[in-house]
C-alpha cells in the first residue's frame, strides 16, 4: 500500500463504482422483447455477463472493444449472445438497456465525498467503448471525478502501463501517493507496473450492496 499520505485515488468503473441491479436491467430488457423472465433468471444472466466481461477482459482478441465505441457495440452483442437464453433481439434488448441500469454501490457516493472533502484527487479509469460519464452526472457523482481516463479515448487497455502514466499525469500524482482500487486482480492490478499500489476487491452481486470502501478510506487516512 502506499508508502506516503494518499493524495490521488484511481477507481475502476464497472462492479468497481457501478453495477447493473439484475431485475431492473434484465426485467426492462425483456418487456422490450415481449420475452417472459423465469425466476433467477436475471440473476444467472448478469452474472454469466459479468464473468465473460472479466474473463475477456485482458484477451487479445477483445482488447479491440475496448479501443472503438463501433467495435464495442458488436462485441458486446456477441458477449451477451454467448449467455444461454439470450438470443440476438434479446441480446440487442439488454444492450439497449445497460447503461440505464448501472447504478452507484451503496457506499460509492459517500467514498468519493468524503475522499474529496479531504481533497483526495479523484480518477476514475476504466476499459470501455462508451462515455460512461452519463451514468456519474445521472447520480449526481461527476462533480467529485477530477479525470476519466478512457480506453477508447486515450488508446490505451489496462493493464497497459502507458494508461496509468496517462492517468498520473491527467491528475498531476505521484504513483507512491496514488491509490487504485478496482476488481479484476490483472487489469486493476496492473497499476502496480507504473508505481501505483493496486487494492483488488471481491466481487459483490448487487449495486444495493455495501462494496467494501471502508478499506479506501482507512488506506487514504480517514
Amino acid at each position: 500500500m502506499p508508502s506516503k499520505p494518499v493524495t490521488t485515488v484511481l477507481f475502476d468503473f464497472a462492479w468497481t463504482l457501478f453495477a447493473r441491479d439484475p431485475n431492473r436491467w434484465v426485467g426492462s430488457a425483456a418487456a422490450l422483447v415481449g420475452r417472459e423472465v423465469a425466476v433467477g433468471e436475471a440473476q444467472r444472466i448478469a452474472a454469466d455477463f459479468a464473468e465473460l466481461l472479466r474473463t475477456t477482459a485482458t484477451d487479445p482478441a477483445h482488447i479491440a472493444r475496448d479501443l472503438d465505441p463501433q467495435v464495442w457495440d458488436r462485441a458486446i452483442l456477441a458477449v451477451l449472445q454467448q449467455i444461454r437464453g439470450v438470443d440476438l433481439p434479446f441480446a440487442r434488448a439488454l444492450h439497449e438497456t445497460h447503461a440505464e441500469a448501472l447504478e452507484p454501490y451503496a457506499d460509492t457516493s459517500s467514498t468519493l465525498a468524503a475522499l474529496s472533502a479531504r481533497d483526495i484527487r479523484l480518477g476514475v479509469v476504466s476499459n470501455v467503448g462508451w462515455d460512461i460519464r452519463k451514468c456519474f452526472a445521472r447520480h449526481g457523482l461527476d462533480r467529485y471525478i477530477d479525470a476519466f481516463i478512457l480506453s477508447y479515448e486515450v488508446g490505451f487497455v489496462k493493464p497497459d502501463v502507458r494508461i496509468w502514466r496517462t492517468a498520473l499525469d491527467a491528475l498531476a500524482a505521484q504513483p507512491d501517493r496514488t491509490l487504485m482500487v478496482g476488481d479484476h486482480p490483472s487489469g486493476d492490478g496492473g497499476s502496480v507496473t507504473a508505481g501505483v499500489p493496486a487494492l483488488v476487491l471481491p466481487m459483490v452481486s448487487s449495486p444495493a450492496q455495501l462494496r467494501g470502501f471502508d478499506h479506501v478510506l482507512t488506506l487514504a487516512g480517514i
